[in-house]
């Protein structure tokens, strides 16, 4: 047995398998399987009240699981996939409430991995599969990142590194063509904007991201993406002195957890290990989940990242929403 045809059994029989895509590594479940979909909760001991993804292996497919499909959608489904768009859209009976968190909308994606798409095709069905990490920590975008977070219990496909590096971004689409920024991803809204408008495709945008109230997508919460050391975050380099005696003095400030996800602190504060990232925003994606993980390994008390306030929107409007969530404490706040 090779390993897809391995996969595609595991999936048959309700399990989970770690799964290869273009963004990060997911943790893929059948959606007409519960005890599958029951088994990526479990695994990665996350709350039910955060949906899950569905990942589908083409248009027609995407079709059957919602009852919103528009000239709207159709416009972004024929531009962006197979790719790294969601779409939140109404769903049909046909989709899981587990899959959904109870909400009548579910998140739709096409990936262009090959071996995503490939395990989609053979399974005959939609996979939901969020990042196959455990909850509120790092996402995996390699193999081995997934085999080491659940010490090997998990079958994982090898697909290589993900070469986007983070997760998708995420749009919702209303019925009367509103366009909501749910998670900011590699495809940016400037970028949908410039094809929706040079397809004359009739759209509004509403809403910016820091004003939703309500989870109607992953990624949403205050804190996620968390290295295994505390990450600080500091517009400007500092000797590391400096930044110890600054860490110490706010770590007063910390809650123990936020929305449920216990945020690191430092059972001390005598050694930091500095992240670079390149100065290329697609680059710093692709390389942001291996810097932080590797640094997490480290011996160091907490981890230190230079974020200028320049690079917080626009091409680098992603990377930064994955930083402030991961951070423990931003000096500058």
């Amino acid at each position: 047995m090779n390993p897809l045809e391995q996969a595609l059994k595991i999936l048959d029989e309700g399990g989970v398998v770690g799964m290869p895509t273009e963004t990060v590594y997911g943790l893929a479940a059948r959606i007409d399987r519960e005890a599958g979909l029951k088994a990526i909760f479990a695994t990665k001991q996350r709350p039910f009240f955060d949906p899950l993804i569905v990942h589908v292996a083409s248009i027609a497919q995407a079709r059957t699981l919602t009852t919103g499909w528009s000239p709207l959608t159709e416009a972004l489904a024929q531009a962006f996939w197979p790719g790294p768009l969601t779409m939140v859209l109404p769903k049909t009976p046909a989709v899981s409430s587990l899959i959904t968190s109870g909400l009548t909308t579910v998140g739709l994606r096409c990936p262009s991995h090959p071996v995503a798409r490939q395990l989609i095709e053979d399974a005959g069905q939609p996979l939901a599969a969020p990042s196959a990490n455990l909850f509120g920590r790092t996402s995996p975008t390699t193999a081995e990142h997934v085999k080491r977070e659940f010490d090997g219990k998990v079958f994982v496909l090898e697909g290589g590194p993900s070469s986007v590096g983070i997760e998708s971004t995420i749009v919702s689409v209303s019925d009367q063509g509103d366009l909501r920024l749910l998670r900011p991803g590699s495809i940016t809204r400037e970028e949908i904007t410039r094809v929706l408008q040079n397809q004359q495709t009739s759209f509004r945008w509403i809403e910016q991201i820091e004003k939703i109230e309500k989870i109607m997508a992953p990624g949403q919460m205050k804190h996620h993406y968390m290295p295994q050391r505390p990450l600080i975050l500091t517009r400007g380099p500092m000797r590391d002195g400096d930044l110890l005696q600054r860490i110490r003095s706010r770590l007063e400030d910390l809650p123990e957890e936020v929305e449920g996800v216990r945020l690191l602190k430092p059972q001390k504060v005598e050694r930091v290990s500095w992240i670079a990232l390149p100065n290329d925003p697609v680059l710093a994606a692709r390389q942001l989940y291996q810097a932080l993980r590797e640094a997490g390994e480290s011996s160091a008390d907490v981890l230190a990242l230079v974020w200028p306030l320049e690079r917080r929107e626009g091409a680098w409007l992603a990377v930064w929403d994955r930083l402030r969530k991961a951070a423990s404490l931003d000096l500058e706040h």
